[in-house]
């Protein structure tokens, strides 16, 4: 085989990476006994490159396969890839580490740009992917363990546990990735406890986003054009959106609540519409500022005698319900109410109602 210099120097640069890694998976123990295994690899559509590459296309372009970051990368994330099309460029697995982010000795050391330097307080706002979860593959839903290794270690809370199923209180925790949270660094694939596949793993984006922080008329447009696309609400939190829910009417504010209460707390929140139910989960969850693309106006009385900042593109008398006969379902429930937390007490009582009257429906429908 015709060997150029520069593909001997890499192909002697992997193998020794390679070795280095077969003597440490032979030594892999926990605590000195009982070996453990590692996670497997599992097959992802598109190699995952690290934080400061930008996008798969301009790493690819600028690599020239050296591998001084595969032998620099301290978690061994970066390994060379045995693609033909990308023979020995590096990219990211999480058999044996993820990627830390106060770690970029990869930028550091790339030599041709293709991983550019990046400060810590630059690398968390950088996300090269986000997690999914696999219920077939969790410890939790397939068996019931109480396991919690994804959500206490992601370095950005990306991930809570919640109820596998709200409708029964013994029903196991299981893991919600909140995606525009979750930078990809591999964390939870890592850690994750289930063989032979994680049930966390990464997909990786073709172009890196970049989440950094906005003057409030940045975050406003940015924000209009979510919810006129694909949120129901933004949240956002020292000039960062730091996530979206979907859905209609309350449900998405209300889930945030429930599942994700400290996002609400101290938070700007941007939605379609608010009425005096949505401003009573928002003030149970600790928001400071509101803008609404419709409000009412008793929502923007209670929320400014709560001494919340309010601000809307179009405020009207009541929030009507879908058919424009009447009062929202959840404006009557609270019509009558003052006070938070009995507000929110009825706005949930309200919710489970129509979910078993639709539930209903849906079964006489068959």
């Amino acid at each position: 085989m015709d060997v150029s210099r520069r593909g001997f120097l890499a192909l002697g640069a992997a193998s020794g990476v390679a070795v280095a890694a077969s003597a440490a998976e032979d030594k892999l123990t926990d605590g000195g006994f009982a070996p453990v295994s590692r996670p497997g690899d599992p097959e992802r559509k598109a190699p995952l490159v690290p934080a400061g590459a930008r996008s798969f296309a301009a790493f690819d372009r600028a690599c020239v396969g050296c591998q001084l970051c595969v032998a620099a990368c301290p978690n061994h994330v970066l390994v060379p890839s045995s693609d033909p099309k990308r023979f020995l460029r590096p990219e990211m697995r999480f058999s044996h580490g993820y990627c830390r982010v106060d770690c970029n000795r990869c930028g550091e050391v790339c030599p041709a740009g293709a991983i550019l330097p990046l400060k810590p307080a630059e690398k968390v706002n950088v996300h090269v992917g986000h997690a999914i979860w696999h219920k077939d593959r969790c410890l939790a839903a397939t068996e019931g363990v109480e396991c919690h290794a994804c959500e206490r270690h992601c370095p950005v809370q990306a991930i809570v546990r919640v109820s596998l199923d709200k409708k029964d209180p013994k029903a196991p925790l299981v893991p919600l990735v909140d995606t525009s949270r979750c930078i990809g660094c591999g964390a939870c694939e890592n850690l994750c406890p289930a063989r032979p596949l994680p049930a966390m793993t990464l997909k990786g984006f073709a172009v890196h986003r970049v989440v950094t922080k906005m003057g409030d008329e940045d975050v406003l447009a940015e924000a209009k054009r979510l919810l006129s696309t694909k949120a129901a609400l933004v949240l956002v939190k020292d000039g960062v959106i730091i996530s979206y829910g979907k859905g209609r009417g309350v449900k998405p504010l209300l889930e945030r609540l429930e599942t994700r209460p400290e996002d609400l707390k101290d938070a700007w929140l941007i939605d379609k519409v608010i009425g005096r139910a949505a401003a009573a989960i928002a003030l149970k969850g600790g928001v400071k500022r509101v803008h609404a693309l419709m409000i009412a106006e008793g929502a923007v009385t209670l929320l400014q005698e709560k001494g919340v900042h309010v601000s809307f593109d179009e405020k009207v008398p009541m929030i009507l319900n879908r058919d424009k006969t009447g009062s929202c379902p959840m404006e009557a429930a609270v019509k009558d109410l003052t006070d938070v937390d009995k507000m929110v007490e009825a706005v949930v009582k309200k919710a489970a109602e129509l979910a078993a009257a639709a539930e209903a429906n849906a079964g006489s429908a068959k």
